[in-house]
């Protein structure tokens, strides 16, 4: 009979390919949502896109090697993290929110110049966003139209030293908050190290550092690929792929 040759594994491994497929198209489901929402430009889109499919055809290259479950558990992974593109997208939007909210600021303190409410609800929002020099032409506005404020003018003093720290790249102690020269290893105060792996990695969150991530990602993918149909040396394989995945996960995690 025909059906004599389907049993348990049979029925197992194809539930386990229908769970794999279905973890691996989560990702594309992000990808067009946050297109289609406008929450990523079609170039941001376009680099997720690319990653998460060069690892699919790495994946589909090495099937059927002990290379093709690295690649199906780098691949697994890489669908784990790609919900994390939702927060990210959430936080774009509340960026888009707070520039409506300035914007309603400024209309407020157009009309009435003298209270104070406007500039701090300015102020709190510009230093969310890390605008400190546009939180400190808010508060000098408030202080020319009124005179004196106590309260104000502290909150000045402290968004010029923020600033300071900024523009001269001080270093910040995340444990007791004690500000450091921008070339200290660690803090004068406790002592804590500030060149910490995650501190390095944060130095790449620019838009340029993005960038080289993206492109240094897509090149290692298109790189393992093609040494996977060239049969080159597992080993060699495993590294460039690895490596994609490393520099990939890092661009996901500075994208949050």
């Amino acid at each position: 009979m025909s059906g004599e040759g389907v049993g348990p594994e049979t029925g197992g491994a194809f539930l386990m390919a229908l769970v794999v497929i279905v973890i691996a198209g989560y990702p594309y489901y992000i990808i067009f949502s946050m297109l289609l929402n406008n929450t990523a430009s079609a170039t941001e889109a376009g680099v997720y896109f690319i990653v998460y499919t060069g690892f699919i055809g790495g994946m589909l290259a090495t099937w059927g090697t002990a290379l093709g479950w690295l690649m199906l558990t780098l691949l697994l992974l890489l669908s784990i993290s790609y919900p994390w593109l939702l927060g990210a997208s959430e936080r774009r939007a509340m960026w888009k929110m707070d520039l409506e909210d300035l914007a309603e600021c400024d209309a407020f303190i157009r009309r009435a110049p003298t209270i104070v409410d406007n500039y701090d609800r300015a102020i709190t929002i510009c230093r969310r966003r890390g605008e400190y020099a546009r939180a400190i032409q808010y508060a000098e506005a408030y202080l020319a139209a009124v005179g004196e404020d106590f309260k104000m003018q502290r909150r000045l003093e402290q968004l010029k030293r923020m600033l300071r720290r900024q523009t001269l790249g001080s270093k910040i102690c995340p444990v007791c908050d004690t500000e450091n020269t921008p070339g200290a290893a660690e803090c004068i105060r406790c002592g804590r190290l500030l060149a910490l792996p995650t501190d390095v990695v944060a130095g790449c969150a620019s838009e340029t550092g993005l960038r080289a991530l993206a492109a240094t990602t897509i090149t290692l993918l298109a790189i393992g690929i093609a040494l996977a149909l060239l049969r080159s040396s597992a080993l060699a394989i495993g590294i460039v792929f690895v490596s994609a995945f490393v520099t990939a996960m890092t661009y996901v995690y500075l994208r949050r």
